[in-house]
């Protein structure tokens, strides 16, 4: 993990996580009849659930529609999914103004350009490691995994680490 300044992690309320290339894999599987699949790692699934758990809101928000990032999000059980926007933060907004959540309080995680406004205006912001240069330099975090493959679950942990709650939830175990 790359951290590119001291963070203060105590204010974040709410994990917001772009889709393709973090949730997954970035790739896009089309079946011959047009049929799109995507690919979710357990374990990055399993990191949303155990911050939601752990009082934490979660949310989904893709520039892109799709069936299986719906099912994705429902399984989870994530506060809010949001697709097929281009501009994410004014699609956010009222799921702010919902939860009564600043900026402060803010953490989101993308990898293209359609997140860097958000990325920016965050509190506390992460990518992974394949994201273009010009989308890397905008983020807080930069994670050691890819997206699809635990970077995800990676940035949960260090969230609920540093806010003091993982050991709590360990301790319950």
């Amino acid at each position: 993990m790359n951290l590119s300044k001291k963070l203060n992690f105590n204010d974040i309320k709410l994990l917001v996580f772009d889709v393709d290339g973090i949730l997954t894999d970035g790739k896009i599987y089309l079946s011959e009849s047009g049929v799109e699949t995507k690919t979710f790692f357990a374990y990055d699934g399993a990191g949303m659930k155990i911050a939601k758990k752990l009082g934490l809101k979660t949310g989904m928000i893709s520039a892109r529609t799709s069936n299986a990032a719906a099912v994705r999000a429902k399984e989870l059980g994530v506060d809010f999914y949001i697709e097929g926007c281009k501009d994410k933060y004014n699609a956010l907004k009222p799921i702010l103004k919902k939860y009564n959540i600043g900026l402060k309080n803010l953490f989101y995680m993308g990898d293209d350009i359609v997140d860097i406004e958000l990325l920016k205006l965050a509190a506390i912001s992460a990518t992974v490691p394949n994201a273009p240069e010009y989308v890397r330099i905008c983020a807080d975090i930069i994670t050691d995994k890819l997206g699809g493959c635990g970077a995800v679950r990676e940035v949960c942990d260090i969230i609920l680490q540093e806010k003091g709650l993982l050991s709590i939830f360990l301790n319950k175990l």
